[in-house]
C-alpha cells in the first residue's frame, strides 16, 4: 500500500529525507569527540582532560541540537516545512565542512558545534511534525515508521564509509566533509516534496 500509486511519493520522499539525515549524523557529527582527540594541541594531554574536553564539545553539539529540535516546528509553521527542511539541509552542508575540516584549535570547534548540532540534528525535529502528515489515517503511523527506519537502514553504512574515507583521504576532517555531500540530495528531494503546511491531513 505503501508503494501503491496514491502514496509512492510520500514513501519515497520521506524515506529519502530520513536517510539523508541519518547518514549526515552517523557519518560524521557522531564523530566529534574523534574531532576534538585530534587537535594538536590536545594530543598530550591526560586521559581524564581529554574525557573533559570532548565532553564539553558534546554539550555544546547538543545543546544546538535541543535548539534545533524546538526550533524546527515554530520555523516549519511560520515559513512552511520544505523551505525549513532546505534550511536545515542547507545549514548542514555549510556547517560540516567548516567544523570538520577547516578548525585548527579547540575554542573553534566549540564555537562552530553549536551550529552544526542546530543543523544537522534540528533537522530530526521535522520528522514527527512531516512524516504523519504524508499518509492517510489508516496508514498514518504504519508510513511515518516505515520511512524513519527505512531512512535508518538505508544510512547505516555511512560509520563504514567514513571510515573508507578516512583511509584514502588521510584525513579525518577530509572524510567528514566529503560525507556532508549527502545533503545536496537532500537539497535535490525537497523540490518534490509536498508542502503540509496549512493542509488538512490525509483522510
Amino acid at each position: 500500500l505503501l508503494f501503491g500509486k496514491n502514496l509512492k511519493r510520500a514513501t519515497w520522499i520521506g524515506t529519502g529525507l530520513v536517510s539523508v539525515a541519518v547518514f549526515g549524523l552517523w557519518g560524521a557529527t557522531n564523530w566529534t569527540p574523534s574531532l576534538v582527540q585530534s587537535l594538536p594541541e590536545l594530543m598530550t594531554l591526560s586521559a581524564p582532560a581529554m574525557a573533559a574536553k570532548v565532553s564539553i564539545a558534546v554539550m555544546l553539539l547538543n545543546a544546538g541540537a535541543l535548539t534545533g529540535y524546538f526550533a524546527f516546528g515554530f520555523l516549519a509553521d511560520r515559513f512552511g516545512r520544505k523551505a525549513i527542511f532546505a534550511l536545515m539541509n542547507g545549514g548542514s552542508l555549510i556547517m560540516m565542512p567548516l567544523t570538520f575540516f577547516f578548525p585548527h584549535n579547540y575554542a573553534t570547534v566549540l564555537a562552530l558545534l553549536p551550529a552544526l548540532g542546530f543543523f544537522s540534528k534540528g533537522l530530526f525535529g521535522g520528522f514527527p511534525l512531516y512524516l504523519p502528515e504524508l499518509f492517510p489515517t489508516k496508514l498514518r503511523s504504519t508510513g511515518a515508521g516505515f520511512c524513519y527506519n527505512a531512512g535508518r537502514i538505508v544510512a547505516s553504512g555511512s560509520p563504514f564509509m567514513t571510515g573508507t574515507l578516512i583511509a584514502a583521504f588521510g584525513s579525518f576532517g577530509q572524510a567528514a566533509s566529503a560525507v556532508a555531500l549527502v545533503y545536496v540530495a537532500g537539497l535535490l528531494i525537497i523540490p518534490f516534496a509536498p508542502e503540509t503546511r496549512d493542509r488538512p491531513l490525509p483522510d
